[in-house]
């Protein structure tokens, strides 16, 4: 259950819904919705020995949920997908000799915006710059040079582009390859899929604690904002996210535990990989926070206000 849902969609929503607000509904919504779920759907599937479809059998009628669910999880997988393209570009750009988030290109700039290179702070710039909106370098590649984006489409959605629409048919291709024999190839995948991103994590969490600013990030991540916990669509979003992170209601776990023999302990399973998952998200979490105090050090801001800023 570990992926994209933990170490991209997870800090994202986190951020969204006040930092340290979203973790107390969010690890209730856990126990109580979560993880009861997780160990029904694993039930289901290795009792009925089948699919998200295939287990309605004992009440056909209720069948449509089966291709609801398969249909959801094509449409969530088109959605990492689109995701896994973008992390394709950042992977290929990064073996240039210097980093093209880390300068601010001058073919991006928008009128109007200062932008920061990397290592650079506000401070730097005369204060005459202080009446323009500030934007990092990082965040300046990203939605011009990766993304593209437009103020509106009223001159249409233009053409796709062609190195995004490249790495969106390369990660599919990848997909495809790892389930084109089912779970014999796809288990022996998830040896990589799923150590290598801790590698990962870790190597970023002692780069991020280490970086200037990173310890206001943290502090953000974990202290509550006590009033946000009377918004419902912090209480809504928490639901949501630990749909994405554990996996339920795809489909996709009712279907690998057909696989598990009648006996297997599916109990120490949920468990195991609940717990597992809910530590990974944390984990997540304090890398992007960390990283996002670095970035409001440099840009002289709030953590909260950051990203939508600058």
């Amino acid at each position: 259950s570990v992926g994209l849902g933990n170490l991209w969609r997870f800090p994202f929503t986190a951020y969204e819904n006040g930092g340290g607000a979203f973790l107390i509904p969010y690890l209730i919504v856990l126990v109580f919705i979560g993880r009861p779920l997780y160990l029904l759907e694993l039930s289901l599937g290795q009792f009925k020995s089948g699919g998200c479809v295939k287990i309605w059998d004992m009440s056909p009628p209720f069948r449509g949920i089966g291709y609801s669910q398969a249909l959801a999880a094509f449409i969530v997988n088109s959605y990492y997908c689109a995701l896994i393209a973008i992390s394709m570009h950042y992977l290929f750009s990064s073996f240039q000799s210097v980093l093209p988030w880390t300068v601010c290109d001058p073919r991006l700039r928008e009128n109007s915006t200062l932008c920061l290179p990397s290592n650079q702070s506000i401070s730097m710039f005369n204060t005459t710059h202080r009446n323009l909106s500030v934007i990092s370098s990082a965040e300046q590649y990203f939605r011009q040079g990766v993304l593209k984006e437009k103020v509106d489409i009223s001159d249409g959605i233009g053409l796709p582009d062609p190195a995004l629409l490249g790495y969106l048919v390369l990660s599919w291709a990848i997909l495809f390859l790892t389930l084109i024999k089912g779970v014999s190839s796809s288990g022996k995948v998830a040896y990589l899929t799923s150590i290598f991103p801790y590698v990962v994590l870790l190597t970023l969490l002692v780069r991020g604690l280490t970086l200037p600013g990173s310890a206001e990030g943290v502090i953000f991540f974990f202290r509550p904002d006590w009033h946000r916990l009377y918004d419902l669509n912090v209480w809504y979003a928490a639901i949501t996210q630990s749909f994405f992170s554990l996996g339920v209601g795809f489909g996709c776990i009712t279907t690998f535990s057909s696989y598990n023999p009648f006996t297997h302990n599916i109990y120490k399973d949920a468990t195991i990989i609940s717990v597992a998952d809910t530590c990974t998200s944390i984990l997540a979490g304090v890398v992007t926070f960390s990283i996002l105090g670095h970035l409001a050090h440099e840009l002289e801001l709030p953590v909260g206000e950051v990203v939508k800023s600058g």
